[in-house]
């Protein structure tokens, strides 16, 4: 399956937390490209986003605010993954996702907010719907 989760250094003080989200050297060169960035934000607890794969966008995903689960999913072989990703977690992970990887984000904290950056702009012709997370009433 064409994801990767990477650990990357975090650093606190007094003050709060920085992280140096993506760097041009952690970028093979293959996906060298400037695409867009973007955040997604959750607005209440259980919220779904994504629940889409993409044929041609590379994504690259780190938790900004609060608690989210992810689910992939790789279309070609129907693996399946589930994550998490804490904010407040010691080690800050940064989440990779491959073309044909569906992925699907489920807010379990009240407030989230996720940084995004694609190595293309994103198109509507190139966002395919499938349902990884199940909406429940």
């Amino acid at each position: 399956m064409d994801f990767k989760i990477e650990k990357i250094k975090a650093y606190d003080d007094e003050r709060g937390r920085l992280v140096v989200f993506l760097r041009n050297r952690d970028l093979d060169k293959k996906v060298k490209k400037f695409g867009q960035i973007y955040f997604v934000t959750f607005d209440k607890k259980g919220i779904i986003r994504g629940n889409h794969f993409h044929k041609e966008i590379r994504e690259w995903f780190g938790i900004v605010n609060g608690k989210v689960k992810v689910v992939l999913v790789d279309i070609k072989t129907n693996e399946r993954k589930e994550i998490i990703l804490s904010a407040s977690s010691k080690t800050y992970l940064r989440l990779e996702i491959g073309p044909n990887i569906a992925h699907g984000f489920k807010s379990i904290s009240d407030s989230v907010s996720l940084l995004n950056y694609t190595d293309k702009e994103w198109l509507s012709t190139d966002v395919f719907p499938i349902e990884v997370i199940k909406k429940t009433k």
